[in-house]
């Protein structure tokens, strides 16, 4: 009869560290991405911060804005919570509660002035509604005032492209 302890093989753990492991750095790495600060300078002053923000409430993001640029900036930083789509059903948007903004369908939201939402992009969301926190990062800092404005053309591209689905659906 064997007396010597039941050890688990060495391969059988060094794998499973491994594997906990690479979850680890992809989720750290998941969430320095969402917040990273690569296109702001480090010497930038508040105020310069503030006085371009207030600039940004006087544009016109239609004649500004870059569908082409605002999807790119879109599918870099926004899709993982708001999805491919505009619909709020990004992957992280699983473990969210309440869901991101469907932009295809939240009227209330898409109705807002491109000022307000520059606001809310500069600012981020953090407000609890009905016992559940609502969050979206500040991207003051991390999208430059024309990745904004390209970024707000391309949510109300969305926005338009839901209300013709709608449209259609309706018609029928």
């Amino acid at each position: 009869m064997d007396m010597r302890p039941k050890f688990k093989e060495a391969s059988s753990i060094k794998r499973r560290g491994l594997s906990m492991a690479v979850v680890v750095f992809l989720s750290v790495g998941a969430l320095w991405g969402c917040s990273s600060n690569e296109n702001k300078s480090a010497g930038a002053s508040k105020e310069a911060a503030d006085a371009s923000a207030k600039s940004a409430s006087s544009i016109d993001v239609k004649a500004a804005g870059s569908l082409e640029a605002g999807k790119k900036v879109y599918n870099k930083y926004c899709h993982f919570c708001h999805g491919m789509e505009g619909r709020g059903d990004g992957p992280v948007s699983i473990g969210i509660s309440p869901h991101p903004a469907d932009f295809t369908t939240d009227t209330k939201r898409m109705s807002k002035t491109d000022a307000e939402l520059l606001k809310s992009l500069n600012d981020g969301i953090k407000r609890e509604i009905g016992g559940e926190a609502m969050f979206m990062p500040s991207w003051k800092t991390i999208l430059t005032e024309q990745e904004k404005v390209d970024v707000l053309a391309y949510v109300r591209f969305l926005s338009q492209q839901g209300k013709k689905e709608a449209d259609k659906a309706t018609s029928r």
